[in-house]
């Protein structure tokens, strides 16, 4: 069991910056937690410093998310709110520090590092991300559906997918149960 060395958020903003420089952008603290950004690119590198780095040390994963931030979604409309951006949240025991990682994706082609291999718990999570935002994660060891049927069509966590209408095969006969629909629905 290590011994907890409670570090102050701007503390951790500090060794953030010394430690990774230009990898990643803006670094500053909200509500308490860490809230970075890094490329796309530079998602491997940075969630595995994050996890090493001995002033550091986010050794446990959280969770792993994604939200479209553009007005109207889709390629072909603006993004006036950011775009689709992927959102890693880390914790470190050992400095009882959060981070939350953000990372800006294209939203005509959103592709990322797979960070499966430095953190175990994210495999799920990408699948679910691959379902329902289209991101594909390279070096992924088995990016398959989770949640979807394989012939589904869209990715139903972009706010340009539009859901579609329900159509009623035969009309409601108002019964609760089938024995009550048989007796004429008394």
């Amino acid at each position: 069991m290590s011994v907890q060395e409670r570090v102050s958020a701007e503390e951790a903003v500090e060794r953030l910056r010394s430690t990774l420089g230009d990898d990643v952008g803006d670094v500053e603290v909200r509500f308490g937690h860490l809230d970075a950004t890094c490329s796309a690119e530079n998602l491997r590198h940075v969630m595995t410093t994050l996890r090493d780095e001995p002033g550091l040390r986010f050794e446990f994963f959280t969770f792993l998310s994604a939200i479209d931030r553009s007005e109207f979604g889709g390629p072909d409309k603006p993004d006036k709110h950011g775009g689709l951006e992927l959102i890693v949240h880390l914790y470190s025991p050992a400095h009882v520090l959060h981070i939350n990682v953000r990372v800006p994706l294209d939203l005509a082609d959103p592709r990322c590092e797979s960070i499966s291999a430095i953190y175990r718990g994210a495999n799920w999570h990408e699948r679910e991300m691959r379902d329902m935002f289209g991101i594909q994660f390279e070096g992924h060891p088995n990016l398959t559906g989770i949640y979807l049927p394989e012939d589904f069509e869209g990715h139903p966590g972009l706010r340009s997918f539009k859901l579609p209408n329900r159509a009623f095969i035969k009309p409601w006969p108002g019964a609760k149960d089938p024995e009550e629909a048989a007796a004429g629905g008394r």
